[in-house]
């Protein structure tokens, strides 16, 4: 045969052979038949672990993480131009590090790895990469650490490496890999997963340019050693009329392409009391969906020269920068675990790993909290008001094992001498009008003989300057003036906060005295879901060093009493029994699409889970399908007297509470609760799916399905019939 015939030949068979290796791939999928490539878009092969594969651009340190299985990848850059983004933002997109800077009172100049003059020594480890990076312009540096687990890939800073050698220009905020995940308009079909309230999606859809801004928010919520109050919410500036968005409970963000069966969940391990989570759609400046934590060095602030606040302010710095590494590691989730639910699963064991959550006793119970007492204004100073007694507790206990009601869970609030606002509490001292204190502590004995589980109510946080010298241990602000929490009622009209060492010494008096009463349970509030900096004795601290405080504090009166936490931040999720208040929905900001529990999925069959108040819901079946759907315990909050009582109290939101009126249906949500829970006891949410026609379905470890149908008319699921408004339970 000619040997031209021959080449010919053997071309035309290299090229078959190619296209046989890498046939069916589409963006977002590599062939899967293909021996794993060393070059992929021109990224070099710089690790690989069991399921997954990184590529690395070492010019712009940029990351492809292949999955070895299935051949879906998802990139930190965006592979796609449509020739819109200017500059700066496509700078942004392609960058491993994207820096904004602060220069006298702009912060809003940015810095990245793509556009800038920047000196860079990239070392190669066995699990992935170290890259040394200096801006030259703006004299600031850093080192990335890249490596990639079994699970996914770790991205840190260590604190040390951060530098700032000039004068003109500091690091304000710090986002790493903020483009991982990221789509082009409506290419991926998906979703971004939001930290709002339990949580939220946004659909990776075309959104047509519909918002000017995506969501953001502080993990743990703002920090109001810096952030003045929005008096938006205020009519008059006198009532309250808006709802506080819901907190930033847990640090994470996900982002999943369920067409290409891959995801990843990020969780903000190191710096997260200082960092934001930004979740963009579409349409928000460029036409890329992102997602991504943004840690702040340094805040610029307000500091008013004069105690007239018309006279003047200046605009500062901080003065150092805030200290501590910075590390998100991304859980890559592959096939049936790329969504939501697996992202939730993925969080749970995580979390059991580290030893944060513990399998705790999950068995059913209504939680029926009580309002002891409260205070209304009087000729001079204020009077007393008793709603509920230590005997009225116990009649009402009698009345509920009479109904069958007798796996109960209380909150005992407004116990103490003076009432509900009547704070801090430092004395196992109750309301003499409401019950002794051998009384009460024989109350919680006996309940809990009965099995009922028993806690005192203690705000840690706040003092009521009404009733005591707040001159001195009060949270004051970065620029010297004291926070001051407004609480638009009539009676008692701001609240101060304690400093966190001033705190522990209070709790551990209240914890020691309430000991030597026989008592040991104790419901924690105020320093659970509340973290800020503040300014003492001369020195700046930070959300770091407040929330080292309050752990601490916790931890040691967790070691020694059964404690509960009011809605804790993920961090202090060892130190509590239960959680109380889980938020049931979000925020409802627009450019969410829908509701997903991920918080509950979470903790489902690993902690008890309590709701906010049933009491004061305006659509008590949705909400009612909201506990079926989530798995997640009612809560009561009740009275002896009618709520009219507290009409002249700064309890006046609670305006409808006697339980003359709720004992009906306490008992129809504990029977029916109950017999589900009974059904899926010991078992966590394996899989949550929103179906086509309307229809939730949760599925539980134990093959347990609950369906619930939210619509207006009956829907069919699986073969079942579902109607309006209601549920069913198949085992």
């Amino acid at each position: 045969m000619d040997r031209n015939i021959k080449r010919i030949l053997a071309v035309l068979v290299s090229v078959i052979l190619l296209v046989s290796l890498f046939q069916g791939i589409t963006p977002g999928v590599l062939g899967t038949k293909a021996e794993e490539p060393a070059e992929f878009n021109e990224h070099k092969k710089a690790a690989k672990s069991d399921r997954y594969t990184m590529y690395v651009n070492e010019d712009t340190l940029s990351l492809i993480i292949t999955d070895k299985v299935t051949g879906a990848y998802m990139e930190s850059y965006t592979s796609y131009d449509d020739g819109l983004a200017n500059k700066t933002w496509w700078g942004a997109m392609n960058s491993a590090v994207v820096l904004t800077l602060i220069s006298g009172n702009d912060d809003t100049k940015q810095a990245n790895t793509f556009n800038d003059n920047i000196t860079k020594k990239v070392t190669y480890t066995e699990l992935g990469f170290t890259a040394t990076l200096y801006w030259t312009t703006y004299k600031v540096g850093l080192t990335l650490e890249v490596s990639l687990t079994d699970s996914g890939l770790v991205v840190r800073v260590p604190d040390e490496s951060i530098k700032e050698d000039g004068d003109k220009y500091k690091i304000g905020t710090i986002a790493l890999y903020p483009y991982m995940g990221t789509s082009y308009l409506d290419q991926k079909e998906g979703y971004i997963l939001v930290p709002d309230g339990n949580g939220a999606l946004i659909y990776l859809d075309n959104k047509e340019r519909r918002y000017s801004a995506g969501y953001s928010s502080m993990i743990y919520d703002t920090d109001i050693g810096f952030d003045e109050s929005k008096v938006e919410t205020l009519l008059w500036d006198e009532y309250k009329i808006v709802n506080t968005p819901e907190q930033v409970i847990a640090p994470v963000y996900g982002i999943a392409h369920t067409g290409d069966g891959i995801a990843y969940l990020a969780v903000v391990e190191d710096g997260a009391m200082r960092a934001s989570i930004e979740c963009l759609p579409n349409g928000v400046s460029i036409d890329y969906n992102r997602a991504y934590a943004k840690f702040v060095e340094r805040k610029l602030y307000t500091q008013p020269t004069s105690n007239n606040s018309t006279s003047g302010s200046l605009h500062l710095t901080e003065s150092e920068r805030a200290h501590s590494d910075l590390q998100v590691r991304f859980i890559f989730l592959s096939e049936d675990e790329a969504n939501y639910a697996g992202m939730a699963n993925a969080y749970r064991e995580y979390l059991k790993d580290l030893g944060v959550l513990k399998e705790l006793e999950t068995a059913y119970r209504t939680r029926v909290d009580f309002l002891g007492s409260d205070r209304e204004k009087w000729v001079i100073g204020t009077s007393a008001v008793v709603m509920t007694r230590v005997n009225d507790i116990r009649n009402i206990y009698a009345d509920l094992e009479a109904r069958g009601v007798t796996e109960l869970f209380t909150v005992f609030k407004g116990w103490q001498k003076g009432g509900v606002n009547n704070l801090p509490i430092s004395k196992f001292k109750p309301d003499p009008k409401v019950g002794s204190a051998k009384e009460l502590a024989k109350l919680i004995n006996d309940s809990k003989a009965k099995g009922i589980r028993f806690y005192l109510y203690n705000d840690a946080l706040r003092i009521n300057p009404s009733e005591y010298n707040v001159t001195f241990n009060i949270v004051k602000k970065i620029n010297k003036r004291k926070y001051e929490e407004e609480t638009y009622k009539s009676v008692y009209e701001k609240f101060d906060w304690i400093i966190p060492s001033r705190t522990e010494t209070l709790l551990n008096k209240l914890v020691s005295k309430m000991n030597r009463g026989g008592v040991n349970s104790l419901a924690l509030a105020g320093i659970t879901n509340n973290l800020y900096s503040y300014t003492y004795s001369g020195k700046n601290y930070t959300r770091y060093e407040t929330a080292a405080a309050y752990l601490k504090t916790v931890d040691a009166v967790d070691k020694e009493n059964d404690l509960v936490l009011e809605q804790p931040f993920a961090y202090l999720w060892g130190h509590t029994e239960a959680f109380l208040d889980m938020p049931m929905y979000t925020s409802s900001y627009i450019v969410e699409d829908t509701f997903v529990p991920f918080l509950s999925i979470v903790l489902k069959g690993v902690m008890p889970v309590y709701s906010e108040y049933v009491n004061f819901e305006a659509n008590k079946q949705e909400f009612f399908l909201k506990l079926v759907e989530t798995g997640t315990y009612p809560s009561f909050y009740i009275t002896k007297e009618s709520s009219s009582e507290l009409i002249y109290t700064n309890s006046n939101n609670v305006y409808s509470s006697q339980y003359d009126v709720y004992g009906d249906e306490i008992e129809e949500y504990s029977k029916a609760l109950s017999d589900i829970n009974a059904k899926t006891a010991g078992a966590t949410i394996a899989a949550h799916d929103m179906l086509e026609n309307g229809v939730t379905r949760v599925t539980y470890s134990n093959g347990v399905k609950i369906y619930i149908n939210y619509g207006e008319s009956t829907a069919e699921a699986d073969g079942m019939s579902i109607g309006s408004m209601s549920y069913i339970v198949a085992e």
